[in-house]
């Protein structure tokens, strides 16, 4: 008796156990916390700025259930620590410049956020000056940001350009006649003008320098938390581009897909 007693209780253990689980629904899957690696922009992406991409995380995360811990760090070392580390993403980043240093079936990418190019500054005076091509100018007179890999597919003379740490040191070369140009990242050129409250100081080219253009996106490790993170991104990122969001969020500056397909005839791909 007392042996079919306890079976009878534990059949009914075992149907109310049944029941929780049911009126629980399904048991969702548990997905680990993401460490986002995120590459420092001085003049939109430092984690205080509330601009440009620091707004557009907080956009993002902010209609998301994912958890993330993010940390803003130069690039070699963002890189460094996001190639080490499996169960982390990278933001910002071209999935075509990071195949150099990681295979591409390893890694997978978001939708677009916007377009980083390359662009040619000049002073205000030369406005007689036609300046697409960086070959108008003494190469020992021309400037870029130091680290900047784009300019090595520019021709043997990038050799001889003069590498300048920072877009305001770049700036005030120029002013100072101590460069004839110089060759900088569009917005970031552009966002360092306004936070020196001079918009209107140089000239830019009205075309990329050799159509370099960097479509940007977050990348992930391709595991099961990493396309679970690009999953919940995607769905962020497409609805912030069609309720025309992305553009409140980004700034007047920003390269948005849409604007390179009007500029250049075609859609830039990943």
């Amino acid at each position: 008796m007392n042996t079919l007693y306890r079976n009878a209780r534990r059949l009914i253990a075992i149907v109310f156990l049944a029941m929780g689980l049911n009126l629980a629904g399904p048991v969702a899957a548990a997905y680990a916390e993401t460490d986002l690696h995120l590459i420092y922009l001085p003049h939109r992406l430092t984690e205080t700025s509330n601009k440009q991409y620091d707004r557009l995380l907080d956009e993002i995360f902010t209609g998301t259930e994912l958890t993330v811990a993010r940390e803003a760090s130069p690039m070699k070392r963002a890189l460094t620590l996001f190639l080490s580390d499996r169960n982390s993403c990278l933001f910002p980043i071209s999935v075509k410049a990071l195949h150099a240093v990681a295979e591409p079936d390893a890694i997978v990418s978001s939708d677009l956020i916007d377009i980083v190019s390359l662009r040619l500054y000049t002073p205000t005076g030369d406005a007689e000056k036609a300046f697409t091509s960086v070959d108008d100018f003494d190469p020992k007179r021309v400037g870029y940001i130091a680290g900047s890999g784009t300019v090595q597919g520019l021709g043997p003379k990038h050799e001889l350009f003069v590498p300048i740490p920072s877009e305001e040191q770049l700036i005030r070369m120029l002013e100072l006649g101590r460069l004839d140009a110089f060759l900088g990242h569009h917005p970031d050129t552009a966002l360092a003008l306004e936070d020196l409250n001079r918009p209107g100081l140089l000239r830019v080219s009205p075309i990329t320098v050799s159509n370099v253009r960097f479509p940007i996106s977050f990348v992930c490790h391709d595991t099961a938390d990493g396309r679970h993170f690009i999953e919940e991104v995607n769905a962020r990122i497409r609805q912030l581009h069609q309720d025309g969001d992305i553009r409140r969020v980004l700034g007047p500056h920003a390269n948005l897909p849409t604007d390179a397909e009007d500029a250049i005839g075609a859609q830039v791909s990943q």
